[in-house]
């Protein structure tokens, strides 16, 4: 089927259209999603969420950029957003939880004593990452998960992110030193060596 057999198709609310949509994109709206959301199941439900956007938003694609990248772009920004709201959500946890880890300490009760994990082993190295990709500025940040972890080329991601090539060389080039920045003092045996 030919992207504009299923714009059509789509628009038509045809049902074969439909389940081309999904079975041809799901697994990649998912798998980008869950870069921005660092939870498969988050983006699972997320994926949801964005075919809906798809089929109700359809008359809004102009043919200005292939269909893949118009779905990208629409699966970038509701990733952006649910990340935005769950780190909101997890500040008000944290918060929360600082209270009552102080109202514990005051009525006299005890937390376990954390288990120390080594900043070497995978999931550890995993979560590091994650939490630094997390820390960049926006553009920075989608950049250089399409790049990365998507394998898109610069000249896809400028077309997903609306930018211009050398913008996004710039925006990976970037990203590449504040996550060396970010992830350094984590490897002490590299922090502490003179360069």
């Amino acid at each position: 089927m030919t992207d504009h057999e299923l714009v059509e198709g789509i628009k038509n609310q045809d049902r074969d259209a439909i389940r081309h949509l999904v079975s041809h994109y799901q697994k990649r709206v998912i798998k980008t999603a869950s870069y921005f959301l660092g939870n498969l199941e988050d983006a699972e439900d997320l994926s949801q969420e964005i075919f809906l956007e798809i089929m109700n938003s359809i008359g809004k694609y102009r043919h200005e950029a292939a269909f893949s990248t118009w779905v990208y772009r629409i699966t970038v920004n509701r990733a952006l957003n649910k990340s935005k709201k769950n780190r909101r959500e997890a500040l008000v946890e944290r918060i929360g939880s600082f209270f009552h880890q102080h109202e514990r300490r005051a009525a006299g009760i005890s937390e376990p004593a954390d288990m120390e994990r080594s900043p070497f082993e995978d999931e550890e190295r995993r979560r590091l990452l994650y939490h630094a990709i997390e820390r960049l500025p926006e553009n920075q940040r989608v950049a250089f998960v399409l790049h990365k972890f998507e394998e898109h080329s610069y000249k896809e991601i400028a077309a997903v992110m609306t930018v211009s090539l050398s913008s996004v060389e710039s925006l990976i080039h970037r990203a590449k030193l504040n996550l060396q920045k970010i992830l350094l003092p984590h490897f002490s045996e590299y922090s502490k060596k003179t360069i």
